[in-house]
């Protein structure tokens, strides 16, 4: 069985895409772990209140031991998450939900489903921007 991806490009302009925090990434859509409406500055996945944004949140890119001598495992560490920036105003995320599980259960000849693409101003409808990338690390 192949894989769906889902694929997230902030910035403007391609010559940002190498950019960690605005440049593209992708996860496997099975790396998806849920969304919420508001906005989670950290991994730890505390949500504020936000109308106008809503958080992804993923397996982590990258596996990280839980101390000396244990096994990587990154199912059991906090999130990845992308913070994205919605229309403002009385946003129905509820429909944004139903468009992404739409996109998740249709066919993509490229494999590939995208979220947001700030130079292509393609992705998901009422999505504006990306507000902020979390990645995990070992740091």
């Amino acid at each position: 069985m192949r894989e769906t991806f889902l694929y997230i490009r902030g910035g403007t302009a391609v010559s940002s895409d190498q950019d960690e925090t605005s440049g593209s990434i992708m996860y496997p859509l099975s790396a998806f772990r849920g969304m919420t409406a508001g906005d989670s500055e950290n991994a730890t996945g505390a949500i504020t209140d936000d109308d106008d944004r809503f958080t992804m949140f993923f397996t982590p890119m990258s596996a990280i031991a839980a101390g000396a001598g244990a096994a990587a495992g990154a199912v059991d560490n906090d999130p990845d998450l992308v913070v994205f920036d919605v229309t403002s105003g009385d946003f129905d995320f509820k429909a944004l939900y139903e468009e992404f599980a739409g996109l998740v259960n249709g066919t993509h000849s490229n494999g590939m489903i995208t979220i947001f693409d700030g130079v292509t101003g393609t992705g998901i409808a009422g999505i504006t921007g990306v507000h902020q990338v979390t990645k995990v690390t070992n740091d």
